[in-house]
């Protein structure tokens, strides 16, 4: 009998190499895993039960961070393959590096997504023999370039993207000295994290492309550039040989940073005694370049998104606040930091024809443009029944009986007070606004308790209560606060916290109302994530 040609079996070349095969439903948390796949993971018939979350105990914690960090990529579409090394913690005590590759397939347009792959020992990939870094050190970078996709992911501006590059304990887990980063803004490139001191040699912070420096040569070219001499990063750049004894780095990469081909800037890597480039130190370097020109390029739209919504937002307040003799006034808005919001928070102030002054704030339901236009034509309207010199109850009353008009199906809180500077004397309304504070000259601070009232736009037919008068009086030297509920109200707090950390930033405080103002702002809405807009209004009466 002749030769018989051999028959290539996959089933027993996988189970022979130990590879197992799974799928995973995201959706539901179902992971099927055949029996090579078990043995891979050291999974006993009792303590698997077919579900992912079934590995948690299995796996090691930094591992499972790393892979719930891939598993929520592959659930919100922004990855369709992966490949990851993790360790799995035996049986007998000890643990063994296993690799895991999965792709996303989807069940038509709207169908279910699954996850496909195949998972193995990997201790032979861990052999003297193997080309791949030492496993230690490959997991730790794993590890960190993890935590760092978290981080830009989270990152709201240009400038929390360098503050990641700058993570000095992430940046000697991956064995990097420094990172530099510079973006391409309007034919010029912006140096916006530098590893030099700032001086006269030093690139300037604003560059034309065709200047010498090796980030802007990046970005021109739009290829990578490497240096393991300094002697040779020197002869092409001897405008930086003053720095060679200010910044140690014995090696360096700059790499351009381009998402969906537009070029959008460039990055630099530093390390020290490193006189070569592996192919990991590539793949790593390759890595971060990809993820931050990711995060750049979210930013940027959101950055850009950001300055429309706030020059909506801007050109609907008040472009000037009038002049009020016996007493100053100062105003402040912030716009929303969480994602791009346009909102509906308002201020105004206008001079009455007996020579006071009156003061509104207020906040029109939504965030979005339609919140913006009804703000703009609402504040408009108070603005002229005030100027007339109007009762303030029958300005609110007027106010409200215009927006129900509009038929936007929105409401409105607002304040309106109307004050005499020349002898103190104040009269309010409210609808359905927080109480002003008044912050007496020795510093201590009251609430102003207004006679309340329904919010403005809701329909005449309900029959509700009109609005009624408030009278108080202003003291030479003390200042009077209208804000919006943006900067007292937070996620999951009652009003009355917020109102706590309002009265007692406006009691500590400094003395001067701009100085004041920022004060209020930067301590109630600190950081870049604020989720909603802010806007304040303090009137001060001049002292004796």
């Amino acid at each position: 009998m002749g030769d018989t040609e051999p028959r290539l079996d996959r089933g027993e070349a996988l189970a022979v190499t130990g590879v197992g095969c799974f799928l995973w439903v995201p959706a539901t948390g179902r992971l099927i895993l055949d029996p090579v796949g078990r043995d891979a993971l050291d999974l006993l018939p009792g303590e698997y039960h077919g579900l992912a979350t079934d590995l948690r105990p299995k796996i090691l914690r930094d591992d499972w961070t790393l892979l719930s960090g891939l598993a929520a990529q592959l659930r919100g579409g922004r990855k369709d393959a992966y490949s990851a090394y993790f360790r799995v913690a035996l049986h007998d005590g000890r643990s063994r590096w296993t690799h895991v590759r999965g792709n996303v397939v989807r069940a038509g347009a709207n169908g279910p997504t699954r996850v496909v792959g195949v998972v193995r020992d990997a201790t032979l990939d861990l052999s003297p023999s193997s080309v791949r870094p030492p496993a230690d050190e490959d997991s730790d970078h794993l590890h960190t370039l993890g935590e760092a996709a978290i981080a830009l992911a989270r990152a709201m501006s240009v400038h929390e993207v360098a503050a990641v590059l700058g993570d000095e304990p992430s940046l000697r887990r991956l064995g990097v000295k420094a990172m530099s980063l510079a973006v391409l803004e309007q034919g010029r490139l912006r140096l916006v994290r530098s590893v030099l001191s700032l001086d006269d040699a030093e690139p300037p912070q604003k560059s034309r492309l065709a200047d010498s420096w090796p980030l802007n040569d990046v970005v021109r070219s739009a290829r990578p550039l490497f240096f393991t001499s300094v002697p040779d990063f020197l002869e092409r750049y001897p405008r930086l040989a003053p720095h060679q004894h200010g910044f140690h780095a014995t090696a360096a990469a700059f790499l351009p940073l381009v998402e969906q081909g537009q070029p959008l800037g460039a990055m630099g890597m530093f390390y020290d005694n490193t006189n070569s480039f592996s192919l990991a130190d590539h793949t790593l370097m390759t890595a971060w370049s990809k993820a931050v020109a990711r995060a750049l390029h979210r930013v940027t739209m959101l950055d850009r998104s950001r300055e429309i919504a706030a020059g909506l937002q801007n050109a609907m307040l008040p472009r000037r606040i009038p002049e009020t003799p016996g007493g100053r006034i100062t105003v402040r808005y912030r716009t929303a930091r969480q994602g791009v919001r346009v909102g509906g928070d308002w201020y105004d102030a206008v001079t009455l024809p007996d020579g006071g002054v009156g003061v509104a704030i207020g906040d029109v339901q939504g965030h979005d443009t339609e919140a913006a236009a009804l703000m703009g034509q609402l504040r408009v309207a108070m603005s002229a029944y005030a100027a007339e010199g109007h009762p303030c109850e029958w300005v609110l009353a007027k106010a409200s009986a215009f927006l129900a008009e509009l038929g936007a199906d929105r409401f409105a809180t607002c304040q309106y007070l109307r004050i005499a500077l020349a002898t103190g004397a104040v009269e309010a309304a409210n609808a359905g606004h927080p109480p002003p504070l008044l912050r007496h000259a020795d510093g201590t601070v009251d609430r102003l308790e207004l006679a309340g009232g329904p919010p403005l736009g809701l329909p005449a037919e309900w029959g509700l209560t009109p609005y009624a008068p408030t009278t108080a009086r202003l003291a030479p030297g003390e200042t009077l606060l209208l804000y919006s509920d943006g900067l007292v109200e937070r996620p999951g707090e009652d009003i009355d916290g917020g109102l706590g950390r309002l009265t007692a930033a406006f009691s500590a405080g400094p003395a001067d109302l701009e100085e004041l103002a920022d004060h209020l702002l930067d301590t109630l809405t600190p950081g870049p994530h604020a989720e909603d807009d802010a806007a304040l209004l303090m009137l001060r009466r001049d002292g004796p």
